[in-house]
């Protein structure tokens, strides 16, 4: 089997792991997890695209609804991530979700 495939597989793995355990109040554990993946995807030279919103890049922490908060901004186009642990702030623009949703 290709390394690369491997790693993907153990990522995709971890972030079910992380989840789980964030879901259990584990935060320490989740975060492990989520470290772990997001050095194999280094390692590796792989995207964390499909994963990209799920945890806090500044602490590690897994997304719950415990732990992080989401706001959509109309005026600006955009969605909020707040870390409820650390406090820091992401910012995604929707532009494109939009626009696909408006020409159906």
């Amino acid at each position: 089997m290709n390394e690369r495939k491997i790693a993907k597989e153990r990522i995709k793995k971890l972030f079910d792991m992380a989840r789980e355990e964030a879901i259990k109040d584990n935060l320490d554990r989740s975060r492990r997890y989520v470290q772990l993946a997001r050095k194999i995807a280094m390692k590796f030279n792989l995207s964390l695209r499909d994963y990209k919103r799920k945890f806090c890049k500044k602490c590690n922490v897994y997304f719950t609804s415990k732990t992080s908060r989401v706001r959509y901004q109309k005026k600006d186009l955009r969605v909020t991530y707040t870390c409820l642990v650390c406090g820091n702030v992401q910012k995604y623009p929707y532009t494109r979700e939009k626009l696909k949703k408006g020409k159906n």
